[in-house]
């Protein structure tokens, strides 16, 4: 999922930092890389046996940008297991289903919990990029 802002004038960098507690405080190893575009946060589950990588993007500029979510497991978004499930279904396999199922709800409520995170950031930074300026403008007269 996407989301943009407008009009907030936020530092980028800062909003990165900010986002990197939310998955440390769900187990999660972080990375931050900063590009061109602006940045890339990937989050890898440091819990055994959940192979999971979530991407988050932060693009754009301060008055204008996007943040992503993408979320899979590091082999692809569908699992052998949930494939096979599928193909087992109709011969009473089921089980398997239900699991990733349970999984891809988690992984909702996980999506949500992160976008209200981000919203309360914003939030916070608003016109921080200018005041980030100012600081550095009023440190070097």
């Amino acid at each position: 999922m996407k989301k943009q802002w407008l009009e907030k004038n936020v530092d980028l960098n800062t909003l990165a930092e900010r986002i990197r507690p939310f998955f440390h405080e769900i187990d999660f190893e972080t990375m931050v890389e900063k590009m061109q575009e602006g940045y890339m946060i990937q989050a890898i589950s440091k819990i055994p046996n959940l192979k999971l990588k979530i991407d988050v993007k932060i693009l754009g500029q301060p008055d204008d940008f996007t943040v992503e979510f993408s979320a899979g497991s590091r082999g692809g978004y569908f699992s052998p297991s949930m494939i096979a499930g599928y193909l087992t279904t109709m011969f009473g396999g089921g089980y398997l289903v239900s699991r990733e199922a349970k999984k891809r709800e988690a992984l909702d409520m996980l999506e949500n919990d992160f976008w209200k995170h981000t919203q309360m950031q914003v939030a916070d930074l608003v016109n921080s990029a200018t005041h980030t300026k100012r600081q550095s403008k009023t440190s070097t007269s």
